[in-house]
């Protein structure tokens, strides 16, 4: 049973969106380059993608989509208005959320530092769902829930402590991120369940957790459902009973980046079945949240950039482009293979082509997949990339003193719009201090 919208605005998802080599190119004559595209109907298909993956559940599942992955306002009206979930880890992300026509209810709001600060801001916006990861932070949120006068649903981030295999890992070993179900100090799951179901203004309503990102082997679910079936169990026999209403899985569904990867309905096919023998276990129909932020992002966008330079050295063509990795940090520092191709598409040449950026670092080369098409680049050409929605615009940076580039959406019915205007250098300039000390 999937969660109800607000508005049925879903379709058929798109893999990868298509743009017409000629509105690409009056787009870059009208806002120069580079410039970055993001197709709306792209980003709502995705949504019905991961829904379609898990419609076997016998129990209400969510989709929560993770804001930090791209936080522009038109991203986030898109997916208010398909009524999913939003998972934020700071008060600022809120801001965007309900300015963009979110509601305080749908939010799961997962912090990392806890503060008893940002708890009393959260709660006096609204938020009632909260995610603790450790102790200290739970004795704050416990104090900010007494001060405001709110009850919060309240659930436990744990670190089931399975082996992941994937681009980033957020369990065995890394408890930056949540808490361990058991062990000597209070920083364990036992400890906060027992001083939830203890709280005035706490109710306890489940659990929580994240894996990593680019998960390439979905064994590592299943491992983590069955130890946390174990602990709420074993944790009964010691507590008494407690209803368990909501199960996190987080996110880690990948994005292909021109390789084959887990789909939803693969992931879904692996775990729906132990997902249900869940319900029967635990005697709990509890709601299922499925969040993703890369995976409902990355396929919708992309970056539009133009040939400014061309060099032969030997067998190898480099082509220079006037973007770099500070418009896509993740070429630099994950290596991704973003698929890239020409426009106009070219004749192959025999020539190995390297595509390099224009930023003066040696890390400023891009890597490119088996899907990339670089034939025929030449002085003057555009070069685009796919799958850049992801942790690309919300990361630029201004290297070499580079303002940010437009953002535009194609929508719905197919018309184009800024979604964020471009930056000129002199405004640059003054939000870097320019007039803050005298000349």
């Amino acid at each position: 049973m999937v969660g109800t919208r607000t508005q049925p605005v879903s379709r058929e998802g798109v893999a990868s969106p298509k743009f017409a080599d000629a509105d690409l190119q009056s787009l870059a004559e009208k806002y120069g380059t580079p410039y970055f595209l993001i197709d709306e109907l792209t980003l709502r298909g995705k949504v019905g993608e991961v829904e379609r993956g898990f419609a076997d559940f016998k129990g209400l599942f969510r989709v929560a989509y993770s804001v930090k992955a791209n936080f522009n306002p038109s991203v986030i009206r898109a997916f208010a208005s398909e009524g999913i979930m939003f998972d934020l880890t700071a008060p600022s992300e809120l801001h965007f959320i309900l300015k963009c026509g979110g509601s305080p209810e749908s939010v799961i709001y997962t912090s990392i530092t806890e503060t008893y600060a940002e708890y009393e801001t959260v709660l006096q916006s609204g938020v009632r769902k909260v995610v603790v990861a450790s102790y200290n932070g739970l004795l704050n949120l416990a104090e900010a829930a007494a001060k405001t006068g709110k009850t919060v649903s309240t659930m436990i981030r744990v670190n089931p402590e399975v082996h992941v295999h994937a681009e980033l890992r957020g369990s065995m070993g890394h408890g930056k991120f949540g808490l361990r179900f058991e062990g000597p100090s209070t920083d364990t799951a036992f400890q906060a369940l027992k001083k939830v179901l203890s709280t005035r203004y706490l109710k306890f309503e489940g659990f929580h957790f994240h894996l990593g990102s680019q998960i390439e082997d979905p064994s590592c679910y299943g491992e983590a459902l069955d130890k946390l079936e174990g602990f709420i169990l074993d944790s009964r026999k010691r507590l008494g009973h407690f209803d368990v209403n909501t199960i996190d899985i987080g996110g880690g569904l990948p994005s292909s980046y021109g390789k084959r990867v887990q789909t939803p309905k693969d992931l879904g096919g692996r775990l729906v079945g132990k997902l249900n023998s869940l319900i029967e276990s635990i005697g709990s129909r509890y709601t299922l949240v499925a969040e993703s932020g890369r995976y409902l992002t990355a396929e919708s966008t992309v970056l539009v950039s133009r040939v400014v330079n061309v060099k032969n050295f030997g067998e190898t063509k480099y082509v220079y482009v006037d973007a770099g990795y500070h418009l896509l940090p993740d070429a630099a520092l994950l290596r991704h293979e973003y698929p890239v191709e020409v426009v106009p598409a070219g004749k192959l040449n025999g020539h190995k082509t390297v595509l390099v950026g224009r930023l003066c670092d040696p890390l400023d080369i891009f890597p490119t997949s088996s899907r990339s098409r670089l034939a025929g680049a030449e002085v003057g050409k555009l070069v685009v990339f796919r799958e850049v929605g992801a942790y690309s615009i919300v990361m630029n940076m201004p290297f070499h003193s580079q303002p940010r580039p437009y953002v535009l959406m194609r929508d719905g019915k197919g018309a184009y719009a800024v979604a964020r205007k471009g930056q000129d250098v002199e405004t640059l300039f003054m939000d870097e201090g320019g007039d803050c000390l005298p000349n």
